[in-house]
């Protein structure tokens, strides 16, 4: 399940692994479209626990790039 935030903020929810890299697929597509629109921003992955995932634009992130943050162990 992806639910949309704003500016461009995405939370991925995964009941199932099989379901993982398709949707976290999408939202990191459509981070990089926004980020053609939002100059100095790159995407950010953040991974909150092995089922919920963010994926967001950032400031903190060179333009063009992806940068992935785990906040758990």
């Amino acid at each position: 399940m992806i639910n949309q935030r704003t500016p461009y903020a995405v939370e991925v929810r995964i009941s199932h692994r099989n379901e993982l890299e398709d949707e976290l697929d999408q939202a990191v597509e459509g981070a990089i479209r926004e980020a053609h629109n939002a100059p100095g921003h790159g995407v950010l992955v953040t991974r909150h626990d092995d089922k919920t995932f963010t994926v967001e634009l950032s400031h903190e992130v060179p333009h063009g790039t992806i940068s992935e943050l785990v906040l758990y162990p």
